[in-house]
């Protein structure tokens, strides 16, 4: 799936939008339509941005989408990206697969990946820098 885009605003001023790989599927089509993000600060990706229409753009976010029937569904019908309409789901979506991308070493080949994530990018809000060492045989 091509990247989805999606916003966030306060209301008072234009939103910022974003756009990321899709990671998730959430929907009926059997293919990844939503980026998995960390909306209420708990740590997890557990929440979600989600193209429940298949247009390439997010028209649901979805919070704690992995608790069953506990998971929270809002729209954003003013377009200010304050996703602040919460809505009931008549069956949530199954979860049918999660993908992560991440670089496929050969062994002996690598001394060290490095995995950067930078601040605007999939909706992390910070920089992580990881460093996964590999010793050659």
């Amino acid at each position: 799936m091509d990247p989805l885009e999606y916003s966030f605003g306060t209301g008072a001023d234009a939103p910022t939008a974003w756009t990321s790989p899709a990671d998730l599927d959430l929907g009926s089509s059997g293919g990844v339509d939503a980026v998995r993000l960390d909306f209420d600060g708990d740590g997890l990706l557990d929440d979600a941005m989600w193209d429940s229409d298949g247009d390439g753009v997010a028209d649901r976010s979805v919070l704690d989408y992995d608790a069953d029937d506990e998971a929270r569904y809002f729209t954003d019908p003013s377009g200010n990206g304050t996703w602040n309409v919460e809505m009931t789901m008549a069956e949530p979506p199954v979860i049918a697969a999660v993908h992560t991308w991440r670089p496929d070493p050969v062994i002996g080949s690598a001394e060290a990946i490095d995995v950067r994530a930078e601040a605007g990018q999939g909706g992390l809000g910070f920089q992580t820098d990881r460093v996964f060492e590999e010793k050659p045989p």
